[in-house]
């Protein structure tokens, strides 16, 4: 439920782009620079940007489908101003652009990525409690959904999101296809974040371990997601629950919050 694991268990990630990290976390963290290299060109950042959507895409197969990666690397060798702020958001411009027009006259109907950034601006993760989130990007996007089984275990549920031209859907799936956690079959990034979760649970076992000290600033959707379930087992009155639930959606990496409950 943050964002900064990443530099130490998807480290492919931060490698692409070595110092988006650093920038919105702190250099605490290993993030190597700000998060537009002011050393590179605006080219060199726009290959960086293009390799971490190839990895995003491969890793977690699909969150930037494959064929919204091929239409950003038609923008690999563009005109572009010479800041690299300005340089970088012409960029995204452009590819939203692209993105939104190829994929529509294709016959799927997806939205002006362009104008949803301004009308409705969005995180890298959105939660809908009690137990799914939305990984976002372009027009495709990834879900999970996690069911307790009982306080040791449960079942992750991921799916990969896109569009389809209308008649060109493919047949829904009727049966899941249950996989062990360290199964090799799960694509890059699951497995890696799969990695840790045995040793999180020892170490939160542990004889030594008496509480968990959260950051004010980037980890209050943890203790803010808790005190939601808490008024739930509570009985608190519906209204501040769906007040509190609201405010968790929109506070990824974000501060703690005063939820009324």
């Amino acid at each position: 439920m943050e964002g900064y694991h990443v530099m130490k268990t998807h480290p492919q990630l931060q490698q692409a782009q070595p110092g988006l990290y650093n920038d919105r976390y702190g250099n605490e963290t290993g993030g190597l620079g700000p998060q537009i290299n002011p050393h590179l060109s605006v080219k060199e950042n726009i290959a960086e940007l293009i390799k971490s959507l190839e990895l995003l895409s491969s890793g977690m197969s699909g969150l930037v489908h494959v064929k919204e990666v091929e239409i950003a690397r038609q923008f690999s060798d563009v005109p572009l101003p010479a800041d690299p702020v300005q340089g970088i958001m012409a960029w995204y411009s452009m590819v939203n652009e692209a993105i939104t027009k190829q994929l529509r006259e294709r016959g799927e109907d997806v939205p002006d990525l362009n104008q949803v950034a301004v009308s409705h601006p969005i995180e890298a993760v959105s939660y809908l409690f009690p137990h799914y989130f939305l990984l976002t990007y372009f027009t495709s996007m990834s879900s999970y959904r996690i069911r307790p089984l009982g306080p040791e275990s449960c079942l992750f549920e991921i799916w990969s999101l896109t569009q389809f031209p209308e008649g060109q859907e493919p047949e829904p799936p009727l049966d899941p296809i249950v996989l062990p956690y360290d199964s090799q079959d799960f694509p890059q990034i699951p497995r890696q974040d799969y990695s840790n979760i045995p040793i999180q649970q020892k170490g939160l076992h542990s004889e030594g371990f008496d509480f968990m000290r959260l950051s004010h600033d980037v980890e209050g959707l943890i203790g803010n997601y808790q005190r939601v379930i808490d008024g739930y087992l509570c009985d608190a009155p519906q209204a501040k629950l769906a007040a509190a639930s609201a405010k968790l959606g929109g506070n990824f990496d974000g501060p703690v919050l005063d939820l009324g409950l």
